[in-house]
């Protein structure tokens, strides 16, 4: 273009932007080669690192030969095999018996259980138990249907509590014992409570 005194700024533009392109293309070539190289090795070592190499075959022990058992022989493994197991059959049924005694001794125990008599005269204000205390409620409320006639009422044995009780503190008391004692009777199926509103009477009447 010198020679020819023909200067041409586009077409040398385009001359040097392809030059670049062609070198670009050529760098960028080699560079992702030299990556693809680089994790083909990589694979290579984690698949050497992780392969379970295959044990030589172990030696086979030598397989006894073939025996011919006897009659007696195969009554006698049978028996041993009957009477082991028989007696695996009596342990386990040993110890379920045993586990099941334990149980019930646990369950009767728990049933009678009964707080010291000191502790109980400070709760139930009288040296009974729980028991005694829910069952002489038991009777006095089916003494008073009985004599009456009809169902008894929760305001019914308040007023017995009042006869009873000369202390404030002391028909307190009587009020929660007799309360709770309701409470257990019912739960107990001997006696049923009805209340039709809040804060209205509650009627009890027997089973």
């Amino acid at each position: 273009m010198l020679e020819e005194e023909l200067i041409n700024y586009k077409i040398s533009g385009i001359a040097l932007r392809t030059a670049a392109n062609l070198h670009h293309f050529k760098i960028s070539s080699i560079i992702r080669e030299e990556e693809q190289i680089q994790k083909m090795e990589e694979l290579e070592k984690l698949r050497q690192r992780h392969s379970r190499t295959i044990p030589k075959s172990l030696p086979q022990p030598i397989s006894p030969k073939m025996q011919i058992a006897t009659k007696d022989e195969l009554f006698e493994a049978m028996r041993a095999a009957i009477i082991e197991t028989m007696q695996k059959k009596e342990k386990l049924r040993r110890r379920r018996l045993r586990q099941e005694e334990q149980k019930q001794k646990r369950l009767r125990r728990l049933s009678q259980a009964k707080l010291p008599k000191e502790l109980l005269k400070h709760i139930s204000g009288k040296e009974q138990t729980v028991e005694e205390l829910h069952e002489s409620w038991y009777n006095r409320i089916k003494a008073t249907i009985n004599l009456n006639n009809k169902d008894s009422s929760f305001f019914d044995l308040l007023h017995i509590i009042k006869n009873e009780e000369e202390s404030t503190i002391g028909r307190k008391f009587a009020f929660v014992r007799m309360f709770l004692a309701l409470m257990f009777l019912s739960t107990g199926n001997k006696l049923t409570l009805f209340q039709a509103d809040e804060f209205k009477d509650i009627s009890i009447s027997m089973k």
